[in-house]
C-alpha cells in the first residue's frame, strides 16, 4: 500500500508555485508587459503556458512550475528579456528598444497542378507569424533575437497558380521560379511592404519589399538529401526588368523546418552581409551547434528520419541564437548592435558576464580581444545559457560542455559571398569526446554541442588559443559567469 502511495504521489504533476513580481520603464510601472514562463518553444504547441499581463502599476502574478527558472518579459517597442525568478523581488527595467522597427514579408505560395501542398495557410502562417507564449516560429524568433527590436509581420500571404514549370524540379531551377514570381508581382503596389533598406537595414524605403519568402510545395531537400527535393536558399538575383537592382528572396519548401528558414532569411537581412559559418566534416571547429548560421539551424532535433516527414514540430525548431558579432557588425550591417553589451579588452581583465541571450544591462555580455598575431582578427567570449530558442537540444541530450563560456576566434577576412571559408572558429571545451548518437545533425556538419567552459563536476574551466588564456572563476544563481582572460 505503502509503495502505491508512493507510485501515485510520484505521478502527480507538480504543485505550481506563484510568483509576483513588477515591471518598470526605470521610473513608472509599465501595463500590459506580457510575462510567461520560459519552457522552450515548439512548433503548434500543444499545451501553452500559462501568461500573465502587468496592470496599471507594472504589477502581475504568475503560477509556475517549481522547477522553472526564468520568466520571458515583453511589450512592444521595449527590450525583450529572460529575467531569472530570483530577481523578480525588485523591479524588472525595461528600456525602450534600440532601432525598433516592424518589417513585414511578402508571402508567395507556388501552386503546381502536379504536387500538393503540404502545409496549410494557417499552419504555414502561424509558422511564420505566431506569437503566442512558446509558439516555434519565424515571427518569435526574431523577436527574441533582437531583444525586441525586431516584430516581423504577415504584409500579404498570395497564392501563384505555375503551370509552366512542370517535375521534376531541381535546386537548379530555383533562381528560374523566383525569377518567375518576380515578374507576376513587378505591377504590384509594394510601398506597404517597404519599410527599410534590405542591405543596411536602415529605416528608409529602397523600392523592394523587406522580405520576400517564396514557398513551393515539398519536403525539405536540406532534411531528406535527396535530389528530387528541393533545398532552402536565398537568393540574392537582379531584378529581370532592372538588371542594376538586386532583389533578396528566401526561397523554401512548405515542409521546411524554421530554423533552416530564420538561416537564410538572416542571410536576406543585409544581403548576404550574413555569411554562413559551417564547413565541411573535416572542418569541426567551427561555430557548430552554437550559431544559426552553422550547425545551430538544427537545434531542437528530436530524432532522425529523413526518409519520411513530416518534419516540422520534431526537426529543427529551436535554432540557436546568433554570437555577438553576427548583430554587432553583420546582421543590417550592425543595425542590431545595441542589443549586445560589448566590452573591448586589450591585454587582460577579470570580471563578470551576463548570459548573451538577456538584454542589456550593467554588465558585458561579450568579450571583443583583438589578436596579436593577425590584423583584423579577434576573439569573442560569451556566456550562452540555456534561455529561449537556445534551450533546444538534439536527442533530449545535455551534459558539461552544453552551456557556459563560449570562445571563438573571429577572422572577418574570411567572410565571402561564395562557398563559405569558416570566419568563425569554436574553441572546444571537451575535445576528446566521441561524436554524439543519433539523432545528430545531418550532412556531417560538426555538433560542437558540449564546447562551453564551465565551473563544476565533468566541466573543463580553463583554456588557452595561442597567446590567448581563459578561466571561469565563478558562476552565480543568475548565470553569470566571473572570467579572467589574458593574452601573453
Amino acid at each position: 500500500m505503502v509503495r502505491l502511495l508512493l507510485t501515485l504521489l510520484l505521478s502527480l504533476p507538480a504543485l505550481a508555485v506563484p510568483v509576483t513580481g513588477r515591471v518598470t520603464d526605470g521610473a513608472r510601472g509599465l501595463e500590459g508587459v506580457r510575462v510567461h514562463p520560459d519552457r522552450g518553444v515548439r512548433v503548434r504547441p500543444r499545451v501553452q503556458p500559462p501568461v500573465a499581463y502587468t496592470d496599471a502599476q507594472g504589477a502581475f502574478s504568475l503560477d509556475l512550475d517549481p522547477a522553472e527558472t526564468h520568466v520571458v518579459v515583453e511589450k512592444s517597442g521595449f527590450q525583450r528579456d529572460l529575467v531569472p525568478v530570483g530577481e523578480l523581488a525588485a523591479p524588472v527595467v525595461l528600456g525602450r528598444a534600440p532601432g525598433f522597427r516592424k518589417e513585414r514579408v511578402l508571402v508567395v505560395r507556388l501552386d503546381f497542378p502536379d504536387q500538393a501542398p503540404l502545409r496549410t495557410d494557417a499552419e504555414l502562417r502561424a509558422l511564420f507569424f505566431g506569437r503566442g507564449a512558446g509558439e516555434a516560429s519565424a515571427a518569435n524568433y526574431f523577436y527574441e533575437i533582437s531583444k525586441g527590436s525586431l516584430e516581423l509581420e504577415e504584409g500579404a500571404f498570395l497564392h501563384l497558380a505555375d503551370a509552366v514549370h512542370p517535375a521534376p524540379r531541381t535546386d537548379a531551377q530555383r533562381g528560374t521560379l523566383v525569377a518567375w514570381v518576380l515578374e507576376r508581382i513587378k505591377s504590384m503596389d509594394l510601398k506597404a511592404y517597404d519599410q527599410v533598406d534590405n542591405r543596411t537595414g536602415a529605416l528608409r524605403p529602397d523600392g523592394k519589399p523587406d522580405h520576400l519568402w517564396v514557398v513551393p510545395p515539398g519536403p525539405p531537400g536540406t532534411v531528406t538529401r535527396s535530389v528530387k527535393e528541393l533545398t532552402a536558399i536565398c537568393l540574392l538575383e537582379p531584378l529581370p526588368w532592372n538588371r542594376y537592382v538586386q532583389w533578396p528572396a528566401v526561397f523554401f519548401t512548405d515542409e521546411t523546418p524554421l530554423g533552416f528558414i530564420v538561416h537564410e532569411a538572416l542571410h536576406a537581412m543585409g544581403e548576404n552581409r550574413v555569411d554562413d559559418f559551417y564547413l565541411d566534416s573535416r572542418h569541426p571547429l567551427t561555430a557548430g551547434a552554437w550559431d544559426v548560421m552553422d550547425a545551430g539551424m538544427f537545434r531542437g532535433w528530436d530524432r532522425f528520419h529523413p526518409e519520411a516527414g513530416p518534419w516540422q514540430e520534431d526537426t529543427a525548431y529551436s535554432p540557436s541564437q546568433p554570437m555577438g558579432w553576427v548583430r554587432d557588425r553583420l546582421w543590417y550591417h550592425g543595425a542590431f548592435k545595441d542589443t549586445v553589451s560589448t566590452l573591448q579588452v586589450r591585454r587582460a581583465w577579470e570580471g563578470w558576464l551576463d548570459p548573451l541571450e538577456r538584454a542589456p544591462r550593467d554588465l558585458p555580455q561579450r568579450l571583443v580581444i583583438p589578436d596579436p598575431r593577425r590584423r583584423g582578427r579577434f576573439w569573442e567570449l560569451n556566456v550562452r545559457r540555456p534561455l529561449g530558442f537556445d534551450r533546444g537540444r538534439v536527442g533530449d541530450r545535455w551534459g558539461p560542455g552544453y552551456e557556459g563560456l563560449v570562445v571563438a576566434r573571429v577572422d572577418p577576412g574570411l567572410l565571402t559571398r561564395g562557398e563559405p571559408r569558416g570566419p568563425v572558429r569554436i574553441v572546444d571545451a571537451h575535445p576528446r569526446t566521441p561524436g554524439p548518437p543519433a539523432p545528430s545533425y545531418p550532412g556531417g556538419r560538426w555538433q560542437l554541442d558540449d564546447a562551453a567552459f564551465n565551473v563544476g563536476p565533468g566541466e573543463a574551466p580553463a583554456g588557452r588559443d595561442g597567446p590567448l588564456s581563459w578561466e571561469v572563476l565563478e558562476a552565480d544563481a543568475s548565470g553569470r559567469l566571473r572570467v579572467r582572460v589574458r593574452v601573453r
